[in-house]
This record gives C-alpha cells, sequence and structure tokens, in this order.
C-alpha cells in the first residue's frame, strides 16, 4: 500500500496537532516570557538610585559644612596676615592724609582705594600713610589710620578680592585675635580689614 504525498502530509499534520499546546498554555508561556522581558530590560541601576541619591545628598551637605569651616578659618589666617603686618615696623611709602593722597600717591594700584561702604565707620579714622603690599598673593595696601577720638594708630588694610581671597566675598565679619581684633568686609571687588 502505498500513500501519496498528500496523505502523508495530513496525517504528519495530524499528529502534530494533537500533540500541541492549549491555547491557555501557550497564553501562560508567552507572559513569562513578557514578564522576564521586562525585568531584563529594566535599567539595572534602577534599584540603586535611592542609594545614589541620599550619598549625593550626605556629600553634598558635608561639603558645605566643610566649606564653611574652611572659610573661617582661611578668614582667621587672613586676618592674622593682617594683624601681623599692623604690628610691624615697615617703613610707609608715603604719607597721606586721605583716601585720595593715597590713591594720588600709589599711582600702581590697580583698584580704588576709596570705599563705598562703611563711609560712617571709615570717617572716624585720619588716614596718616600708605604702602604697597600683597595679601595672598593679590595687591593691597597697608594703611595707617589714627581714630580720631583715642588717637590710637590703626591699620586699614585694602585688597582686591581675585584668587583665594574670592572666598571671603559676602563674608563680613570680626575675627578675634589673642592681640588684635580684625573686622573684614567685602566693598565691591575689594577686601577691607581694620585692625584697632
Amino acid at each position: 500500500m502505498t500513500i501519496s504525498e498528500e496523505e502523508l502530509d495530513s496525517k504528519i499534520r495530524a499528529c502534530f496537532m494533537a500533540d500541541s499546546l492549549s491555547s491557555t498554555s501557550v497564553q501562560t508561556i508567552l507572559a513569562r516570557g513578557k514578564k522576564a522581558k521586562e525585568i531584563h530590560d529594566r535599567a539595572w541601576w534602577r534599584p540603586w538610585l535611592p542609594v545614589a541619591a541620599a550619598a549625593a545628598f550626605v556629600m553634598l551637605v558635608s561639603f558645605q559644612i566643610g566649606k564653611r569651616y574652611d572659610i573661617s578659618q582661611f578668614a582667621t589666617k587672613v586676618a592674622g596676615e593682617i594683624a601681623m603686618r599692623h604690628n610691624g615696623v615697615r617703613p610707609f611709602d608715603i604719607e597721606a592724609s586721605s583716601f585720595d593722597g593715597v590713591q594720588n600717591g600709589l599711582k600702581d594700584l590697580a583698584f580704588s582705594v576709596t570705599p563705598h561702604l562703611k563711609q560712617g565707620l571709615l570717617s572716624a579714622y585720619e588716614v596718616v600713610g600708605a604702602r604697597y603690599c600683597y595679601l595672598e598673593g593679590q595687591q593691597g595696601v597697608h594703611m595707617r589710620v589714627r581714630n580720631r577720638s583715642t588717637g590710637v594708630l590703626c591699620t586699614l588694610y585694602i585688597a582686591s578680592l581675585n584668587g583665594s581671597l574670592k572666598e571671603l566675598k559676602a563674608s563680613d565679619r570680626e575675627v578675634h585675635l589673642p592681640a588684635n581684633d580684625v573686622t573684614l568686609w567685602e566693598d565691591g571687588d575689594r577686601l577691607f580689614a581694620l585692625v584697632e
């Protein structure tokens, strides 16, 4: 008995169809595959996102606390340098009786010595003399001033707020040192310091 090719195909198809999965089983398998694909396609870093955010927050807070501490420590260092020069005996380059006199006498200054802020405070002092100096690598002027009410010689220090001195922007403060009190303030692009 010979079977035709068509009959053979039909019997093979019937055999395979009898062993096929039900449509419910096929849907279950497809659903599992879809879920596995979603898990596989999910970004590997998503579970770590909250941990990374918390670590970034801790670092930012630590940096800000450290920066505040460093600025305070830096201000104390700068105030110490100014107080050391206040207590020194180096001669002054010019004698002057006003801020304009200092500006005219120290022609190589790259900034104005005339204050815009705290003019009331500085009107209580009489200019006596000045000299060129540097503070943290920035050009400055060391002025000798006399307190009009007490007659005590004081130092008014002015430097351009560039380089590392930029850290002292907007940080008006009074620094108490063992020998002197130094008042620091920003005036435009300059740092002013008064040592009594």
